[in-house]
Order: structure tokens, then C-alpha cells, then sequence
């Protein structure tokens, strides 16, 4: 199944991006696509994420922080098992320069119903991870993350 996959080149350190996609208390101020996190925030762990998708009402997943290691974050979920439903959802950063880094965002459905899903939440699937694209540019690039913590 073909993946839904983006990219971004940000003129900013990798600190500041990783600090943003790290912690999750911070996602409901900037985060688009999930505005809310629960769950302990440690790979390998159970959490709940609040995904919002354009077009399409809030709706929380449970999923599984599959890794958290720097410049790394993938999100995992089943729906009645993986042979039937399995979505990742992942986040990567490159180094392409010093001061300029590369955001990657990959995200696809495994299984029986995933051709279902992919084409149900194809549009806003591509809409979401451009919107995550742009706060990446407004609050990686030019916001003052500790602002965000005020």
C-alpha cells in the first residue's frame, strides 16, 4: 500500500524542531494534526492521541509510541489486529546543513481494510501532515518555543 509520505526543509537547528515533536505537553498550542497526547511519553509505552484531521472530527486512537530516540518519532496502532488494520505514523529529521534541516513525515495503513482507510482519509491525510508542515516552518523556524511553555 502506497505510503502518504512529506517533506520539509527547515532553516533552524535541530534542537529546536526535536524539542517541539518531543514534548508532547507542548502539542495542543502547535501540534495540528494531534492536538493531544496521554500517556507517559516513553517509547514502548500505550498512549491516546487526539488525531484531527481536516475535514473530519477529532477522534482519539490508541497507538503505541513505537520509538522516541533524537531526531526520531513513530506512533503505531491495530484495529482488530494487524491483519486487519495497522497504522504508522512516523516523524524524521535530517541534518542537511548547520542552521538547516530536513522533516520527514511518513505515514501508512497495513492490512485487509487498509485500501478502505487509505482511500477514506487520503484527502485529509495529505492536508494534515501539510498543515504539521507549516507549523514545523512557523514554530521551528521563527516561534519562540518558550513561549509556548508560558
Amino acid at each position: 500500500m502506497r505510503p502518504f509520505k512529506t517533506e520539509i526543509v527547515l532553516q533552524t537547528t535541530w534542537g529546536r524542531v526535536w524539542e517541539l515533536l518531543a514534548d508532547f505537553s507542548l502539542y495542543p498550542q502547535w501540534h495540528p494534526l494531534f492536538p493531544k497526547v496521554t500517556g507517559s511519553g516513553a517509547a514502548g509505552d500505550r498512549h491516546q492521541l487526539l488525531v484531527h484531521l481536516p475535514g473530519i472530527d477529532p477522534f482519539p486512537v490508541q497507538v503505541t509510541l513505537a520509538a522516541k530516540a533524537e531526531g526520531a518519532l513513530s506512533w503505531q496502532s491495530t484495529f482488530l489486529g494487524r491483519p486487519f488494520l495497522a497504522w504508522t505514523f512516523s516523524c524524521r529529521l535530517e541534518q542537511v546543513s548547520p542552521g538547516s534541516l530536513k522533516v520527514l513525515q511518513h505515514s501508512e495503513f497495513h492490512g485487509v481494510l487498509a485500501p478502505l482507510f487509505r482511500f477514506a482519509f487520503s484527502r485529509s491525510m495529505e492536508e494534515g501532515m501539510a498543515q504539521l508542515n507549516l507549523a514545523l516552518r512557523r514554530w521551528g523556524e521563527k516561534g519562540n518555543v518558550r513561549c509556548l511553555r508560558c
